[in-house]
């Protein structure tokens, strides 16, 4: 049976909140956005229950990740690292740090094996990492059928607040998010159509947990 996913997106960054922020290389998290991930870690109902946690290996998400699920990381966890989960665009901010600076700033609390070994050019914002909507959108999938194959049966995926649009189904091939902006560590929970494209699908309970998700006006 495929897993419970409750994806994540990352806590306040410093990009966020600066002047130009786009031109910040993989900027970490915010004071508050530190602040944001203490209070998914205290809200949390299911850190007994995740098997496997997984982010971008971008900064802000690993550190979400790290914070606001403590207590899986206490239990010996690793985070794994997943270059598919990453933001798509070509500035500095949703531009990747090399795996040396990563390891050195988390060490052992990463599983860094996907990047070396399947996913080295992750980074480089082209190939199977372009902007380019369909692009995104085919990596999405991508990451949707990893996800569905796995045996653990509830993960955690710490992502952006674009990506998470074409993860979710919300995107179109123009590039278009249906639905609002993710807010900073907001989190919901899916389960899998177990169809052609593992579409995922929001649990009741996430539906009455969040506000709505008209576009504003």
């Amino acid at each position: 049976m495929p897993p419970i996913l409750h994806l994540v997106r990352h806590g306040e960054g410093f990009h966020n909140t600066a002047w130009h922020g786009e031109g910040i290389c993989d900027p970490l998290l915010t004071p508050h956005g530190k602040a944001q991930c203490a209070d998914v870690c205290k809200n949390f109902p299911y850190h007994d229950k995740i098997e496997l946690l997984m982010a971008s290996p971008m900064k802000r998400a690993i550190q979400t990740c790290q914070l606001s699920f403590a207590p899986v990381v206490a239990r010996g966890l690793k985070i794994m690292l997943m270059p598919l989960a990453q933001e798509s665009s070509t500035e500095h901010m949703d531009t990747g740090s090399d795996v040396s600076e990563i390891k050195e700033m988390f060490g052992d609390l990463v599983d860094e094996h996907r990047i070396v070994s399947l996913f080295p050019y992750w980074n480089t914002n082209c190939g199977r990492f372009d902007s380019d909507p369909e692009v995104m959108m085919e990596r999405a999938q991508m990451l949707r059928l990893f996800i569905r194959d796995r045996e653990e049966k509830e993960v955690v995926l710490v992502s952006h607040g674009t990506f998470a649009h074409a993860l979710t189904g919300n995107f179109t091939s123009e590039g278009v998010q249906t639905t609002r902006m993710w807010e900073n560590c907001e989190w919901r929970s899916y389960t899998f159509d177990e169809g052609e494209g593992a579409k995922i699908i929001e649990t009741e309970e996430s539906v009455a947990r969040r506000p709505g998700l008209e576009l504003p006006n």
